[in-house]
C-alpha cells in the first residue's frame, strides 16, 4: 500500500510540476541530456505514465530512472528498489532491490530505511542479519516512517541485548557511508 502511495505521489509531482511552465518538457529534456539527475528522474516519470505530451515509453522511462539513480537522486534510488522487489517492467532481483534501496536510504529517505531493514530481516537478496535489519528500522523510525517502530519492537523481542546494543552503534555508522557495495 504505501508503495503505490509513493508513486502516486511522485507522478502527481511531476503533473503539477509540469503544468507551472509551458516549456517544462524541453526543459526537463535538455537538463537531462546535460547529465541532470532530478530532471533525469523528473522524464523518466512522464515517460513512464505517457504524460504531457510525450508517448508512453517505459524502456525510455527505466533508462532515465537508472541514470538518475546513478547519479544518486534518492526518489531514483527508491523507485529503482520497488521496480526490482515488485518485479515491475525489470525482471525481480532482490539484490539489485536492495543496492536501490541502501542508494535513498544512506541519504535519510525513512521510506528506503525501512524496505531495505525488510530485506535483511528475512535475508531477502541480502544476508539474514538482525542487526543490520534493526539499525535501519531505528533510522526510519527516527524519520518518522509509520510501521518502523511496531517492526523495531518486534525485531528485538527476538534479540540478545548484545545484538540490540551492536545494531544501536551501527546506526551512526550506517550514515556515515554512502557506499553500498558492502550489502
Amino acid at each position: 500500500m504505501t508503495k503505490l502511495l509513493l508513486i502516486l505521489l511522485l507522478l502527481s509531482f511531476a503533473h503539477v510540476c509540469a503544468a507551472d511552465e509551458s516549456g517544462y518538457v524541453q526543459q526537463l529534456q535538455e537538463l537531462a541530456e546535460q547529465g541532470n539527475g532530478e530532471s533525469q528522474f523528473a522524464l523518466a516519470l512522464l515517460f513512464e505514465q505517457g504524460e504531457e505530451g510525450l508517448a508512453r515509453d517505459r524502456e525510455k522511462a527505466f533508462a532515465l530512472f537508472l541514470q538518475a539513480g546513478k547519479a544518486g537522486i534518492p526518489a531514483a534510488c527508491l523507485y529503482l528498489g520497488i521496480k526490482y522487489e515488485n518485479g515491475s517492467g525489470v525482471t525481480r532481483n532482490l539484490a539489485e532491490a536492495a543496492h536501490w534501496y541502501c542508494c535513498a536510504a544512506t541519504k535519510n529517505w525513512g521510506m528506503a530505511q525501512f524496505l531495505l531493514a525488510g530485506l535483511y530481516s528475512k535475508g531477502r537478496g541480502v544476508e539474514n542479519n538482525k542487526i543490520k535489519a534493526l539499525a535501519w528500522y531505528e533510522l526510519a523510525n527516527e524519520q518518522g516512517y509509520p510501521a518502523a517502530r511496531e517492526s523495531m519492537l518486534q525485531l528485538t523481542a527476538e534479540m540478545t541485548a548484545a545484538q540490540v546494543e551492536a545494531a544501536h552503534r551501527l546506526c551512526a555508522e550506517l550514515l556515515s557511508t554512502e557506499n553500498c557495495s558492502g550489502l
